[in-house]
């Protein structure tokens, strides 16, 4: 097995009781229980390399002579859980920070289905960004009454252009407004009108497009 390091603190356990084991790799993991040592080698490298993975791994070493101590590896895994924490929250603050750099003021299409009849084509194609309006980069700074009037223009436009249907989900039933990235979407009708019936979005409803960046 050639070296291996690992910056988590479960990787770094895991490195020391293999070390520590006496035995060879290949002969720690048939004891485990692992037959095929390539399989047994990638488990243990998703662990080393992510700081988390599958957990028939911990679970076998935790039923062997080579068991670790319950409280060291409960303060292992709790080290390990802040740090990927922590990693977490520098990836999700470096995705909002490009997408916030990329938004562009846009109208997304509402459709019909929640659901894609065709999702590997749906996703290919580039879900419904197809059916979007780009708008003016400062529309937002637009008096209210000059923004309604530019949608008024281009939402009737766009459902005529596309004869009011998508590829994959089904008619156009609506469409939301979002003028900026941080501030709700805004309803509209097809006609480009506020539409002040216009229901919350769900988690499912908003399966049916993608973000337009």
């Amino acid at each position: 097995m050639k070296p291996r390091y690992s910056n988590y603190p479960i990787g770094k356990l895991l490195l020391h009781v293999i070390d520590q084991s006496g035995l060879s790799p290949k002969e720690f993991f048939a004891e485990l229980g692992f037959n095929n040592f390539s399989k047994a080698l990638e488990r243990l490298d998703c662990w080393l390399a992510y700081g988390e993975g599958n957990q028939l791994l911990i679970e076998r070493l935790q039923s062997s002579r080579f068991a670790i101590d319950r409280d060291r590896l409960t303060a292992a895994m709790a080290e390990n859980d802040v740090l990927l924490q922590r990693e977490r929250e520098v990836v999700a603050r470096r995705e909002e920070d490009e997408a916030r750099q990329s938004f562009r003021p846009h109208v997304e299409v509402i459709p019909e289905l929640s659901r894609p009849t065709q999702i590997t084509m749906f996703c290919f194609t580039g879900g419904n960004q197809r059916f979007n309006i780009g708008l003016p980069d400062d529309i937002s700074a637009w008096t209210w009454e000059d923004q309604l009037a530019y949608l008024k223009q281009v939402v009737p436009e766009n459902f005529a252009k596309h004869r009011g249907r998508t590829f994959f989900t089904g008619s156009i039933v609506g469409y939301l407004y979002r003028p900026t990235f941080d501030g709700d979407p805004i309803w509209l009708t097809i006609t480009g009108e506020i539409d002040t019936q216009g229901e919350p979005i769900s988690a499912s409803r908003s399966v049916a497009y993608l973000r337009w960046h």
